[in-house]
């Protein structure tokens, strides 16, 4: 057996799959193969999980397949577990693998690995479309998020790594988000190993994916991950119309294998809206909102003032189903000259007692001085969820910042008249967006009020009121 260590990647995928590698890397793919190569066996990886947000066409998934029999061939890892949103994607995926480890370049250099495992007495144990467990000790399982949980182990041995590819999906809402998270969170990483690696690879399909939570901040799960991207498939891109048809008349390819040439058959093909949205990652074009004209202030975190007050805002919605509005979360500070920073952003699909304990915790993290509450009927209901919250977090309730609270409208008006007097200081350059989460909030102003959910957009002005009007609410402290 040749010994795959002796071989960089790039020179071993070139020896047993040449069919598949026909473009020299770019450098997201060495980068990718690089954290592939640098697993070992019974020791978790540095930086446990690698995001890979690619292009569509730019060898997403056959990179991912490849790493499956590339981790089996060296060793570094025996239990696979495949992801996709659906189980006959994940099973299709375990096909492809098994068609890789059929090849006869990988039967010669390691027959284990491209043989089927059989049992005492013969009987193939594991060759099948949503599994496979060959003679070298290797098993690859497909799981599909579409599916009940049916457990992840073989035997007494837990899985040392988890593929995610295209867990998400143009249509999802973000309920069907919120449960592929939490099926991701409470069953499947917690069934890994100690030596647990998780590689994620996916484009952009929706603004509040998966993967677009674990590329702006928002996912608070594989805190320990690498991102590699947004990589487009052309970067300056630049196009016309010509004819009826688009013609790309500009950009730089990021990868041989996707040049002008084929960025510009697949714009013919996909048609350029969805090339724009699958191969350059633009779907954050939910625009034409109130906000839309705005070119919005940054800063790193280093470069936040001494901050005078902080505060953190919900706009809760009372429901956790399909149809429900998103939670909105914001967090702002204000400086002695009267500038404010927004510190943090969040919304998704849950209840509002998480809600609450978010914006809680966050409120503790950042010593903010209270927590407030949009509410329709007052603020008694939510003052107790907000005090069970706390418990719930074994905090004490006697130190605990103040809530307060503020009915729908107020005597401020509708959202959007509410909004317009946000808006107006932001054209005045009254407000700066710390890097981490803004792109979260940029989102939400830029399609209000035309696209929901519309809860973040409501936060941010309750949060900004507050620090520039000191509004009181309840005030009590618990």
């Amino acid at each position: 057996m040749q010994d795959p260590d002796l071989l960089p990647p790039a020179a071993w995928l070139r020896e047993h799959f040449p069919e598949y590698v026909t473009a020299p890397f770019a450098a997201h793919h060495l980068e990718f193969w690089e954290w592939v190569w640098g697993l070992r066996s019974g020791r978790p990886p540095r930086g446990q999980a690698f995001i890979g947000v690619w292009p569509r066409g730019g060898a997403k998934s056959t990179s991912a397949e490849l790493a499956v029999v590339a981790v089996g061939a060296r060793r570094r890892r025996h239990y696979v577990v495949y992801v996709r949103a659906t189980q006959e994607m994940a099973d299709r995926s375990v096909e492809n693998v098994a068609v890789m480890l059929e090849q006869p370049t990988i039967t010669r250099s390691y027959p284990a690995l491209g043989t089927p495992q059989r049992g005492k007495f013969g009987s193939v144990r594991g060759w099948r479309r949503e599994r496979l467990r060959t003679a070298s000790g290797l098993t690859v399982d497909a799981f599909g998020l579409d599916a009940a949980f049916r457990g992840v182990k073989v035997d007494e041995q837990r899985p040392d790594l988890i593929v995610f590819d295209d867990v998400d999906e143009k249509f999802d809402s973000p309920h069907a988000t919120a449960k592929k998270a939490e099926t991701l969170t409470t069953s499947l990483l917690p069934a890994g190993s100690s030596d647990l690696a998780v590689l994620g690879i996916q484009n952009l399909m929706v603004p509040n994916g998966i993967f677009a939570q674990l590329v702006d901040g928002r996912a608070e799960f594989l805190g320990d991950r690498h991102v590699s991207g947004p990589h487009p498939a052309l970067r300056n891109m630049t196009y016309e119309q010509q004819g009826g048809q688009y013609r790309i008349t500009g950009g730089e390819p990021v990868w041989e294998g996707q040049n002008l040439e084929v960025c510009q058959r697949q714009v013919i093909s996909w048609g350029l809206t969805a090339f724009l949205q699958e191969a350059q990652h633009e779907v954050d074009n939910q625009s034409g909102g109130m906000y839309d004209r705005l070119d919005f202030q940054h800063c790193s975190w280093d470069e936040v003032p001494p901050l005078v007050r902080k505060v953190v805002w919900v706009d809760p919605a009372v429901t956790e189903t399909d149809a429900s509005d998103s939670m909105g979360i914001q967090a702002d500070g204000i400086a002695a000259n009267g500038m404010i920073y927004r510190l943090w952003s969040w919304e998704a699909v849950t209840s509002p007692e998480d809600a609450l304990r978010r914006a809680l915790q966050k409120a503790l993290e950042l010593g903010a001085e209270a927590v407030g509450v949009e509410t329709d009927q007052g603020g008694d209901t939510w003052q107790s969820v907000y005090r069970e919250s706390a418990r719930s977090l074994g905090l004490d309730l006697t130190h605990l910042p103040q809530f307060r609270s503020q009915k729908a409208g107020a005597g401020q008006g509708p959202k959007v008249e509410r909004s317009g007097r946000m808006l107006s200081e932001y054209e005045r350059g009254r407000f700066v967006h710390v890097v981490g989460t803004h792109k979260v909030l940029e989102r939400g102003l830029r399609r209000f009020p035309r696209v929901k959910p519309l809860d973040l957009v409501d936060a941010a002005y309750w949060s900004w009121y507050d620090l520039t009007n000191r509004v009181g609410g309840s005030g009590a402290m618990f």
